[in-house]
């Protein structure tokens, strides 16, 4: 575990952070179901990103051993109902946390539609808009939200977030990472990359505020944010304020 503030901690190797007040890992962005829907808009893909990403999650909560996993939206890919690819790989998620006895937590992502029909059938809350587990507020981060109606440190994910950096050898290497720093005196924030293999998203060091996708960001100046890179289910490495990251 690597402490980041107070009770939270990034759940080194795993793309997931742990709050040890509710004993939670939470993931964010798992995109499941993806090579199917892609098949269907003419780009085929072989199926193992789907297990690589439940495979992601069942190692991380084996290591961790939470009581309580939270998902912060986009656990499906599609925008439309549920397609037959997401179907079969979220029922396997949600049959194992379900057998495992885990109390779970779903927040509504920009993905999410329909989703309820399945949460439904394992009893699983499926909050709108964000949770608030003091002193934390979890959304997905497509929203626009007040900031002074959320909590002390604002968990979400949505963005995507990674870095570039380039080597001696003038290559460039991107890496996804957590994003941890101060939006105001009185609140902190916390983004998560996504667990999708394939969701590289957006790069945070080489992007403006214009360019991001969250609402939040666009509101607020990185620069002094730190960034955790991390190789998912091998390590996790803190590196200096984005501002020092800058390569081009």
């Amino acid at each position: 575990m690597i402490s980041v503030e107070g009770g939270l901690y990034i759940a080194d190797p795993w793309p997931a952070i742990y709050l040890e007040e509710y004993d939670a890992l939470v993931f964010a962005d798992l995109h499941l179901g993806i090579e199917g829907v892609l098949a269907e808009e003419g780009l085929y893909l072989p199926r193992r990103v789907s297990k690589l990403t439940l495979n992601l999650v069942i190692e991380a909560l084996e290591s961790v051993r939470p009581s309580r996993v939270i998902l912060l939206g986009d656990v499906k890919h599609s925008f439309s109902l549920l397609k037959v690819s997401e179907w079969v790989e979220l029922k396997t998620l949600f049959k194992y946390l379900d057998e495992h006895r885990y109390t779970v937590d779903v927040i509504r992502g920009n993905h999410d539609n329909y989703l309820g029909v399945l949460l439904d059938k394992f009893n699983v809350p499926f909050h709108k808009e964000r949770l608030d587990l003091p002193p934390y507020t979890l959304i997905h981060g497509h929203l626009e939200h007040k900031l002074n109606s959320l909590n002390h440190i604002i968990v979400m994910g949505h963005e995507h977030p990674s870095v570039a950096l380039k080597d001696q050898s003038g290559i460039v290497h991107k890496f996804k990472a957590f994003l941890y720093g101060d939006v105001s005196r009185e609140r902190k924030l916390v983004v998560l990359p996504a667990v999708c293999e394939l969701a590289t998203g957006s790069t945070i060091n080489l992007m403006s505020k214009e360019e991001f996708l969250s609402p939040l960001l666009k509101a607020i100046n990185l620069d002094d944010f730190t960034p955790y890179l991390i190789v998912p289910g091998k390590c996790v490495q803190r590196f200096p304020a984005l501002s020092n990251l800058r390569i081009f």
